[in-house]
């Protein structure tokens, strides 16, 4: 008799997208109808597993997410780098950020595109490796985010104490603290995976040939309690900051004379255009994320199932979310002459280095 292991119930495909243990439900009578989508067959499922024909351009699609990542969040480290107007403290979190972008681009990218090539799933090493550096790196993102908008409410509603409260020390101890704490649980659950074996703390793998692996038990559980603190400062941070600015512009509005009001009116619209700026990145990237979220809703309260259809808008929306790793750049190109020439100025060392290879 022919066993292959399928989705038939909501709760298992709730437990594979949320990183817990999904128990398959075996089935009788050979393959479900039209080669449907399985836990043992990956390349079924997906984009892949519905039109094979399309490989090519899902191949081209993630090259140019790696790319742009790459790009994009190099040009920012470099106009923040090379820049002195960019050189504030709390642009140190936004670094960071880019950093984070860069390493989910190439935790998720490389490996998508070699099973894509390849045909097949992920080893079981990569599988570990990306199931520790995937929802890290992810809770990196968010740690340095939370740290930036701290930064951000601590100039607007005090800036008379900013200098002294955010030093860079503190802003340094702050990094390493988000560093560990973003990894530690994904590391505890992979290193328990790799004692303890399969039996004990599987691994999420997934169905589709670029949905990352994931990790599931308390430490998944551990990981989504702190993204949602970390969330829940950025969004009190967000609401105080721009409540205490336009508190702060009729203030000032009232108070200063109005030859020294133009000067500072001045000032407060270039602190105001960063905040908005940084609201903006904000925004896309949660746009980003409410179709993988949706989707995650209705897998738990049992009103969608894991099969063909489902997986392939799921892969869909999965490439729509790694577009975050660079939407912060972009929205930095078109709100700042600062990034964009910084940008021309790579761009002309780009070739002149071409050239001098050339040449030689």
């Amino acid at each position: 008799m022919n066993m292959t292991e399928v989705f038939t119930e909501p709760t298992d495909a709730a437990g594979w997208f949320f990183g817990t243990e999904a128990t398959p439900v075996p089935t009788t009578g050979g393959l479900p109808p039209a080669a449907g989508c399985t836990l043992t067959e990956p390349t079924r499922c997906g984009i892949y597993g519905a039109a094979p024909f399309l490989q090519p351009l899902l191949i081209l699609i993630w090259l140019g997410i790696l790319f742009w990542s790459l790009f994009g969040n190099g040009c920012l480290l470099a106009a923040m780098g090379t820049t002195m107007d960019m050189e504030e403290r709390g642009n140190y979190f936004l670094a960071g950020m880019a950093v984070a972008d860069i390493l989910l681009a190439l935790v998720h990218a490389p490996a998508s595109i070699s099973s894509l090539v390849s045909g097949e799933p992920m080893t079981e090493g990569w599988c570990k490796i990306q199931a520790f550096l995937s929802p890290g790196a992810f809770n990196l993102s968010m740690s340095f985010m939370t740290g930036l908008w701290y930064c951000r409410y601590r100039y607007i509603v005090y800036p008379l104490t900013y200098q002294a409260t955010v030093t860079t020390r503190r802003i340094a101890v702050a990094m390493v603290m988000s560093v560990v704490i973003s990894f530690l649980p994904p590391a505890i659950f992979v290193l328990r995976h790799s004692i303890a074996g399969a039996a004990s703390a599987n691994l999420a793998r997934p169905t589709g040939l670029t949905i990352p692996c994931n990790v599931g038990g308390p430490e998944r559980s551990v990981s989504l309690v702190v993204d949602i603190l970390q969330f829940g400062v950025c969004t009190f941070c967000i609401v105080r900051v721009l409540f205490e600015a336009r508190k702060h512009r009729v203030q000032i509005a009232n108070q200063v004379p109005a030859l020294a009001w133009v000067e500072q009116d001045n000032a407060w619209k270039v602190q105001m255009k960063i905040v908005y700026t940084h609201l903006i990145t904000v925004g896309v990237n949660s746009l980003t994320w409410l179709p993988i979220l949706a989707i995650g809703g209705m897998l738990t309260s049992g009103t969608l199932v894991l099969n063909n259809a489902t997986s392939v808008w799921l892969e869909v929306f999965w490439m729509v979310n790694q577009t975050s790793t660079f939407s912060d750049s972009v929205v930095f190109a078109f709100r700042y002459e600062i990034y964009r020439k910084a940008l021309r100025q790579l761009v002309r060392k780009i070739r002149q280095l071409i050239d001098e290879l050339q040449y030689d």
